[in-house]
Parts: structure tokens; C-alpha cells; sequence
């Protein structure tokens, strides 16, 4: 992978409890949607080019809407 985000792999040593972002007072669609199990599930997954879920999710944890 020419791209690979080696943070992520650093990252996944955590628990994906300790990784999954506080929505607690989000007003966005991701906040809505995004559960522990789904976060879980879909952490470890990558693209070919090594974007990860939570490359994916950072513009709805950066602005809460």
C-alpha cells in the first residue's frame, strides 16, 4: 500500500471502547448512526490507498453540528 496510514495501526493496540469518539453532544448524522458495535466492526477494515473509518469519520468529529 503505497499510502498506508501507519497511525492506524498504531492505533488499533487500543480497545476500539478506548478509540470510539465521545458524540455525546454531537448534532450530526455520523453522531446518529455511529454506534460502538458499528465502530467495532468496521475499525480495521482499509482501502486499497489506507484510508480507515477513522479517516472517514473525523470532519463529524471535528464539527458536532
Amino acid at each position: 500500500m503505497p499510502f498506508s496510514n501507519t497511525h492506524n495501526k498504531h492505533k488499533l493496540k487500543f480497545s476500539s471502547e478506548e478509540e470510539f469518539p465521545d458524540l455525546s453532544q454531537h448534532n450530526n448524522h455520523m453522531a446518529k448512526v455511529l454506534t460502538p458495535a458499528l465502530y467495532q466492526r468496521l475499525r480495521e477494515k482499509e482501502t486499497p490507498s489506507g484510508f480507515t473509518l477513522d479517516d472517514v469519520i473525523q470532519t463529524g468529529v471535528d464539527n458536532p453540528g
